[in-house]
């Protein structure tokens, strides 16, 4: 029986009740939503909303049950009871929904709207909660870092998953915008440009110099003009998530090592869009000298964080921006990878499939795999 004094004292019935419901929905496999069901049966709000009051219990369960297997008593550390109490009341949210009410958009679009607005301090939490746990350990490859990692890396990719088809079903319920989260034709170079610019301005504003960043498209016969850039069927969002936090790492390098606006006009970034029939791949390279040997794969750590050399009014997040971009990446069967050159630069890879049906979300089930922790080195040291 799970120890949930979060919950005060409402009833043991209650609470019995509650637990089993949560244990039967975490021993369920979650169901992947490929896109050709996005752009498909998805569109349309009464069956996404009958989908969500059957998938979000059993996603959010697992989280739960995640939350709960964790190897240090999670009861100890606020931010955990917390996020423990948001998944609960969220799994509640749409398990209990009676058919009556997901079918009319008026009735079930706010339950939708309050479950999101409440999770948005989710990530802030876990973040808070991780650190608390590593306590003062300054490795990065002990057991119980890599354990935590894992934890973070689920939890996360699980929270990405429900937020994208919460935020599908709000888009598509939305009369006044035709606005949705998924685009059939996403154009990958407009989408790198507009990052570039956001970038390119908060340098602007808070440092006063501006990188160079030249964006350019190719095909497998070469280049390409405007109406033959690679487009494909995707999030925007997530191109623009993942593209925005690599130029801003290669932006604040640059800067960092340009002592003058001369120096940084001859270290441009270089940013390329290339597609075949089945990939779309990104690079970006820069000239900052590369990422140092000893920081390594720690890189790809939630618990590694280069704040400290941060530079003002370049951050989007809470420094964990690599972990949560490869995270992105891989939601949809893509990947992210970079290599760095000593004394010469970071060339960082983003690879996405194009052909819709390898376009699935991918979904973290402890029940296939549980006790496996990740150790993959994604950055290549020449």
């Amino acid at each position: 029986m799970p120890t949930w004094h979060h919950l005060g004292r409402p009833g043991r019935r209650w609470f019995c009740d509650l637990a089993q419901r949560v244990a039967e929905y975490a021993a369920m496999k979650p169901t992947p939503v490929s896109i050709r069901s996005w752009l498909g049966e998805f569109a349309e709000p009464v069956q996404l909303a009958e989908f969500l009051c059957k998938e979000m219990p059993v996603r959010y369960a697992e989280r739960i049950r995640n939350i709960e297997q964790l190897p240090m008593p999670w009861q100890n550390f606020e931010e955990l009871v917390a996020v423990h109490h948001l998944q609960l009341a969220a799994f509640q949210a749409f398990q209990e929904q009676p058919r009556s009410q997901w079918e009319r958009v008026e009735a079930f679009r706010p339950v939708v709207q309050e479950v999101q607005q409440n999770d948005k301090k989710t990530k802030f939490l876990l973040m808070q909660a991780a650190q608390k746990m590593r306590g003062n350990s300054t490795s990065f490859t002990d057991p119980f870092s890599l354990e935590l990692n894992k934890f973070l890396d689920d939890f996360l990719l699980s929270r990405l998953g429900c937020n994208m088809l919460m935020g599908q079903y709000l888009a598509c319920t939305n009369h006044d915008s035709h606005i949705t989260s998924i685009v059939n034709q996403c154009d990958a170079l407009d989408i790198c440009r507009k990052a570039a610019e956001e970038v390119q301005r908060r340098c602007a504003t808070s440092q006063g110099r501006v990188p160079t960043v030249h964006v350019s498209a190719y095909s497998s016969s070469g280049a390409v003009n405007e109406d033959q850039v690679p487009r494909f069927s995707y999030i925007p969002g997530i191109l623009m998530h993942v593209v925005r936090e690599l130029l801003k790492n290669s932006c604040q390098a640059s800067l960092e090592l340009a002592k003058t606006q001369a120096e940084l006009q001859q270290m441009p970034i270089n940013l390329v869009v290339c597609a075949d029939v089945r990939h779309v791949v990104i690079r970006i390279s820069d000239l900052a000298h590369g990422i140092p040997r000893h920081v390594g794969s720690r890189i790809w750590s939630y618990l590694y964080s280069g704040s400290p050399t941060a530079m003002t009014g370049l951050s989007f997040g809470y420094g964990i921006g690599l972990p949560l971009s490869r995270l992105h990446a891989k939601y949809l069967g893509g990947a992210l990878d970079l290599v760095s050159l000593p004394g010469y630069g970071v060339d960082a890879y983003l690879s996405l499939p194009r052909v819709e049906t390898d376009l699935v979300e991918n979904i973290p089930d402890e029940d296939v795999d549980g006790g496996r922790v990740s150790q993959e080195l994604n950055l290549l040291t020449l």
